[in-house]
């Protein structure tokens, strides 16, 4: 009997040996774990807050291109006008190159990334008689191809024709010259979310102008003198406003 109780006591030994061999779960400090619980709140707010983006702006990089659009643009433009020189008649009014104007935008997308428009765009220069401004005015069908359809950036290239006009007024008179137009640009649009995307691009125009014309306004009517002219001239402009697609 006792030499098995001998036995049961060194096994028991044993086993309180490997028993305190083993390695003890750590248990963190209270500090340390109210540090865990709070990464845990920051992680689960942070998943909250990006889901919040999701629902305010649902699908905006799966937007297309397609439908009607309305836009309206401020832009900068710069036409090519002639220097003041020493040799210049004391009368003369010239131009300033810079100035500034709206344009407005109707247009369909057809697909994705084809689409045209229709943009109606004036802008106002002055001159160095300060009671005379010139307005530089053209009617645009531009045809328009997006890059990257369904991103939130896209870029995009124009193409365009239509028709241009400079007038100015000098009281009686009134002075215009009108002519054909061609145009070339780029651009980028940002859409942040289905429907609206701000809009900023560049385009050059390529003016042809074919006729010039001067009205004297008098008590019993107009009186206009026309006369064909052939010169060529350029403008450029840059864009910043707001595209709406639906």
């Amino acid at each position: 009997m006792w030499k098995g109780t001998g036995r049961a006591r060194r096994r028991m030994g044993r086993a309180e040996k490997a028993r305190r061999g083993r390695p003890r779960a750590k248990t963190p400090p209270e500090g340390e774990s109210k540090m865990f619980h709070v990464r845990r709140m920051k992680i689960a707010l942070a998943a909250g807050l990006l889901g919040t983006v999701a629902v305010a702006f649902p699908g905006s990089a799966r937007a297309d291109t397609e439908g009607f659009l309305l836009g309206l643009d401020l832009h900068y433009s710069k036409i090519g006008t002639e220097e003041a020189s020493d040799t210049s008649p004391e009368s003369s009014v010239f131009v300033d190159s810079d100035g500034g104007g709206v344009t407005l935008l109707l247009g369909y997308g057809f697909t994705p990334s084809f689409a045209l428009r229709f943009a109606l765009s004036g802008s106002n220069h002055e001159t160095s008689d300060s009671d005379v401004d010139v307005a530089y005015a053209n009617a645009l069908i531009e045809a328009m191809y997006v890059f990257r359809p369904g991103e939130m950036f896209r870029p995009y290239l124009l193409g365009g024709i239509g028709a241009s006009s400079l007038e100015s007024r000098q009281d009686p008179f009134r002075y215009e010259t009108t002519g054909s137009c061609a145009s070339l640009g780029v651009g980028l649009l940002y859409f942040v979310n289905e429907h609206f995307a701000f809009d900023a691009a560049g385009r050059i125009e390529f003016v042809n102008w074919e006729k010039a014309s001067a009205t004297l306004d008098t008590d019993h009517g107009d009186i206009t003198v026309e006369t064909p002219v052939d010169d060529e001239g350029s403008a450029g402009k840059i864009f910043l406003g707001v595209n709406y697609w639906f």
